[in-house]
């Protein structure tokens, strides 16, 4: 690389961070909305009110930041990342519908984060993964990163099955593909079925009962929560990733809310508190047996 050519990067990394410094001061001077409020501003923004839907986008940018700083280091700058996060919450509201009773950005969040996934899929690898496979290698990455970090030696694939939650040998398949940067949607040489690399990997299977006994937890996790204030609630869901949130930070949930760690935990405690009813803990304790 000429000298040149690294001044130029350098520049460019330089305004990116500004004009990131410049947008997230933009972003926190945004009035935050109530369960209340969003319900009657997203079923305007559905009728096609535009200040509505303008009104819905703002109200959760800084929701799209905190999931983007989720997935840097993967090849895009984070204020890429926002963008295509962006685009994501532009879809979901889109497609979001008031009468299923779903807190707004708890079914943002999906759409927020395949947004990103196909970005960074596309745009900075040369590699070519669906989006499923692109999601589970970027979780492999991660958790080499942490084992390398805690202990300074590689990880083998059961203890990546183990952190993971997945298949060794799904694991060895993908980071070998990875390496080697041939594409899951390319056609394998010589097959006459036309089939692709991504036909040879085993996909984990869930089965009818698996199905049925995770509606029946999230049902009663939400009978659980039901007894909560709304903000309390809504704290309990991004702090453990309920009901399709992404699990936060005592920080990061304050920053939404422009509280104090501190206070976000009292909240977290007193909400959990409430929710200790010896009948409902039962139920929920069945699960674990």
């Amino acid at each position: 690389m000429s000298k040149s050519t690294k001044l130029h990067t350098a520049a460019d990394q330089y305004e990116d961070a500004n004009i990131l410094s410049m947008y997230l001061k933009e972003i926190n001077r945004i009035p935050l909305m109530t369960r209340e409020e969003e319900e009657i501003i997203a079923r305007k923004a559905a009728e096609g009110d535009p200040a509505s839907r303008k009104r819905l986008i703002e109200a959760n940018l800084r929701f799209v930041v905190n999931v983007a700083k989720k997935y840097q280091n993967q090849g895009l700058p984070l204020i890429d990342l926002i963008n295509e996060g962006n685009i994501g919450l532009m879809n979901a509201i889109e497609k979001y519908d008031v009468d299923r009773g779903y807190h707004f950005i708890s079914y943002a969040v999906w759409w927020i984060k395949q947004s990103i996934l196909k970005a960074i899929c596309e745009k900075s690898r040369t590699v070519r993964l669906p989006l499923n496979r692109a999601n589970e290698l970027l979780q492999i990455q991660k958790a080499q990163r942490v084992v390398m970090h805690d202990t300074g030696e590689e990880p083998t694939m059961e203890e990546l099955g183990e952190i993971t939650q997945m298949d060794p040998k799904l694991i060895g398949d993908l980071l070998s593909i990875s390496k080697e940067m041939v594409s899951l949607d390319a056609p394998v040489f010589g097959d006459p079925s036309n089939s692709t690399v991504g036909d040879f990997i085993e996909d984990n299977y869930r089965s009818a009962d698996d199905i049925v006994m995770e509606n029946s937890l999230r049902d009663d996790i939400n009978d659980a929560l039901a007894m909560l204030t709304e903000k309390e609630r809504d704290i309990i869901e991004m702090r453990y990733g309920l009901n399709g949130a992404i699990p936060m930070s005592l920080k990061e949930i304050g920053e939404l809310y422009n509280l104090t760690k501190e206070r976000i935990r009292q909240i977290e405690k007193k909400a959990l508190e409430r929710m200790k009813n010896p009948t409902r803990l039962k139920i929920l304790a069945s699960y674990t047996a």
